[in-house]
């Protein structure tokens, strides 16, 4: 398989987003779980509480943490934790530049979160020629591996 190049950068493969996902995923699930049982709340309720019918009020939660997520993370990592954890960053598809604002990163994230109730913009990355997920062409960014320098 060829390696596509842009901006200088190796786009990131779409198994290494997918495992710097799930294992950013993972991580705050466990983070949740902790301050679920912190708060006096067992672990049967945290799993009742997560498989509830789903609701509005869920999309909003999402988005508020997509938001916190990215503020915090883009200008720290250029990236969310999985991309951190994985030597990924985002940079911007047309400029090149790394996507480090933490407005940025909050309306990116924020998207990436409400987007993935969607089928479709989660899968979107299978047949993508540039492994852009749905919410990186909306942002017009890219998900890059980091060179060894950075």
């Amino acid at each position: 398989m060829n390696e596509i190049q842009t901006h200088g950068y190796k786009l990131a493969s779409k198994g290494k987003r997918l495992i710097a996902t799930i294992i950013e995923g993972l991580i705050f699930g466990v983070l949740f779980l902790v301050i679920y049982l912190i708060m006096g709340k067992s672990v049967s309720e945290f799993w009742a509480d997560f498989e509830s019918d789903f609701q509005f009020l869920d999309i909003i939660y999402s988005l508020v943490t997509g938001i916190i997520i990215g503020a915090i993370f883009y200008p720290i990592f250029i990236g969310n934790l999985g991309h951190r954890i994985y030597n990924l960053k985002v940079i911007s598809e047309e400029t090149g530049e790394d996507y480090n604002k933490p407005e940025k990163g909050a309306i990116r994230e924020g998207l990436k979160h409400v987007l993935g109730y969607l089928l479709i913009p989660s899968i979107w990355i299978l047949w993508d020629k540039k492994n852009q997920n749905l919410y990186d062409k909306i942002t017009k960014t890219l998900v890059v591996e980091k060179k060894t320098n950075e």
